[in-house]
Formats: C-alpha cells, structure tokens, sequence
C-alpha cells in the first residue's frame, strides 16, 4: 500500500465531515497506471449523495454500491453497525447502478423517496431483500416503506436529470478509482476496492482520524 496525492481543488464546505479526506495522501491498493483520483471536494462535498450516519462526523465512508449487488447488501448492516456504535461516522452513498435496469429503477425510487423523508426507510428495505428484486418487488417495497406512490413517480421523473448527472459523477469516479464493481469504498483518505469485513471498517476508520491528527 502506498500514497497518492489528494488535493481538493477548492475548499470543502458541505458540513464538518468533508475536511476527512483533504489532509492525507490516498492509501490504495490500485496499480499505479489506474491513479488518477479525484479530488476531495468531489468524493465528499457532492450536495446531492445522501448520507446515512452522523452527518457531522470526523470521518466520512463514501460507498459505491448497487441494489442488486449481494456483497453490497452482505456488507452494509455491518458498516452502519459500526457506524452507529462509533456515533461520529457519516456514510455517503454513491448510487452506482451497474446490474441493469431494475438497479437503475431502484436507486431512481430511493433518490427522490428523498423528498418524502423516506430515503432511509427504502434504501434499507431494499437492502435486505434477498437476491435481486424485480419490478414486482420494487413495487411492493414502496409501498412498504410508506411512500405516497403517485408522489413518488412526480418526484422520480422532476428529478431525472440531477440523478442522471449525479450517477454520471459517481460513475466517473468509480472508473478514476479503478473500481472493478461494487461495492467499493473511500474511507477518509484510503481507497478499497471490493468487500472489507468489520475489522477492516474499523482499522480504516481509526487510521483515517490517525492521518488528521
């Protein structure tokens, strides 16, 4: 493991948490051809990547993930474990929807079930289903985390274009990471490509608030 520069180009300002991962170079496990990262400010300061946790922790996790990933949905009960028992973590999700057209669909319903105060609510049900679900079972998980439907559908579509450009973004950064698929993750200032256990949360997490001093 070694270190690549990290420069934010301009300064952080969405909540305390964004400075995280501006004052350390990244940790990653990446060849050196593939090192072309982002900046900081594009990681974490993207207003539109909701965010579970503490949203002014000392530490932020940003995921790439999908809704029909089974290593995604392995692995988050654990992060937001650790997460809530920390108390001072914020986890950005980054929709990176890569296993089709229902993906897609499902992370289209969970960005505007935003606006509703149902994100959170969604996301998790859709998480925990097991396998892959079809559009029967979208369907059925809307309903379950009790979003008004015809008010969703409005939503979805007004917002069509901001998630379009804001998967665009979380895509380009993906492939800068050289990210080979989900999930992936930036803890801080370290990058990891693939599943971590809870060992490796924790480990990631302690070392990022060692590298801010």
């Amino acid at each position: 493991m070694s270190d690549v520069p990290f420069r934010p180009a301009v300064p952080l300002t969405r909540r305390s948490l964004l400075a995280a991962g501006a004052t350390a170079g990244l940790a990653t496990l990446l060849p050196r051809s593939a090192r072309a990262a982002p900046n900081a400010a594009a990681v974490f300061g993207d207003p539109d990547v909701p965010v579970i946790g503490n949203p002014a922790g000392d530490v932020a996790v940003a995921v790439w993930f999908d809704y029909q990933c089974p290593f995604c949905k392995k692995v988050e009960p654990i992060l937001k474990e650790i997460a809530t028992q920390d108390g001072k973590v914020a986890i950005l999700m980054k929709d990176w929807p890569i296993f089709g057209e229902i993906s897609t669909k499902a992370a289209r319903a969970v960005w505007s079930a935003r606006r509703q105060g149902r994100f959170e609510a969604l996301h998790d049900r859709l998480m925990a289903v097991k396998g892959r679900p079809d559009a029967a079972r979208l369907d059925a998980e809307i309903a379950s985390a009790g979003l008004d439907r015809a008010r969703l559908d409005a939503d979805v579509a007004t917002d069509a274009a901001a998630f379009d450009a804001l998967v665009a973004r979380n895509g380009a950064q993906a492939e800068a990471f050289g990210f080979p698929g989900t999930p992936a993750y930036v803890i801080g200032s370290f990058v990891f490509p693939g599943v971590l256990d809870a060992d490796g949360f924790r480990q990631a997490i302690a070392d990022a608030r060692r590298r801010r001093g």
